[in-house]
């Protein structure tokens, strides 16, 4: 009569046993404590925070002495401030947020979604590769600065296309507004370098040596005339004094016409430049509201 409750008895002692030791496994021991707090500071010292923090965590444990417990708590407060965190802002080529992308840095998986949220990493030069789909990855390489918080980068997976340049150029028309958009088009085979644009660019050269010639001159008879002020203060009576004011008197002179030279040359430079025709490049214009003025150009 006494066996049945005697066998359950000793299963549930039994089971209390082997759960009681599986917990007693599972805290670190003494040994262990020490060992996590050597493996911190080595960790820390290579500047691997998240390892060091690891350890530092299992140092922290209740089961840990007391002293250690306590200089590991400590440290794990300073490994947390030290550690950086880098926000990544992944897009597509039309501007929209993306969070279905997975992240690899330095060939281990560092996130398999990113939710917006700032994530904790080594600092250093880290390379990164983020994956979305089918789609080409992107790869990037950023410095991690330490104690570097909340960085943020934007990743964007292919560029922008034509409909989402039309779809920005309309969002900054006034509101009300009827706009018409003409999309960048490329017109291949033909060169901007056109005659107009060389004589411009040579009319541009003459200007800058007629004020270079204008400048250095200028000097010299900004020279000569303190000497002749020198030799004669008020007028002169050797030929020596003549001879200086001459001199200063020419070389203003050729500062005078360098400097009209110069602004005559860059200023004909500049009008040929932006009144040649471009026959290659880019045309885009941009007409807002009915009848109202069209803005148009090549680039």
């Amino acid at each position: 009569m006494n066996r049945m409750p005697n066998a359950v008895c000793l299963s549930v002692c039994a089971w209390a046993l082997v759960g009681g030791a599986a917990a007693r496994a599972a805290d670190p021991t003494t040994a262990d404590c020490l060992s996590a707090t050597e493996a911190s500071l080595a960790l820390r010292n290579q500047h691997k925070l998240r390892d060091a923090r690891a350890q530092l965590l299992i140092c922290s444990a209740a089961s840990c002495p007391g002293d250690i417990r306590g200089e590991c708590t400590r440290r794990v407060a300073e490994v947390n401030a030290a550690m950086p965190t880098i926000v990544f802002e992944t897009k597509d080529g039309a501007g929209n947020d993306l969070s279905a992308v997975r992240v690899l840095m330095d060939g281990g998986v560092l996130a398999e979604r990113l939710e917006g949220t700032a994530i904790s990493i080594d600092p250093g030069e880290h390379s990164f590769v983020f994956q979305r789909g089918d789609e080409p990855p992107v790869q990037r390489v950023f410095v991690i600065r330490e104690g570097e918080k909340e960085r943020r980068e934007r990743v964007v997976f292919g560029g922008p296309t034509p409909l989402a340049l039309a779809t920005n150029a309309v969002s900054a028309a006034p509101a009300g507004a009827s706009t018409a958009v003409t999309v960048p088009a490329a017109r291949p085979g033909t060169s901007s370098w056109t005659g107009q644009r060389i004589a411009a660019i040579a009319a541009g050269g003459v200007g800058v040596v007629g004020l270079a010639v204008g400048t250095a001159f200028g000097l010299i008879a900004m020279s000569r005339h303190d000497d002749a002020t020198k030799a004669c203060p008020a007028t002169c009576a050797d030929q020596h004094g003549v001879d200086l004011w001459d001199s200063a008197r020419s070389a203003g002179t050729i500062s005078n016409v360098g400097f009209i030279v110069g602004a005559v040359g860059v200023a004909s430079g500049a009008v040929l430049w932006l009144t040649a025709s471009q026959p290659g490049g880019v045309a885009t214009g941009v007409a807002v509201g009915p009848g109202a003025l069209r803005l148009t150009g090549v680039w």
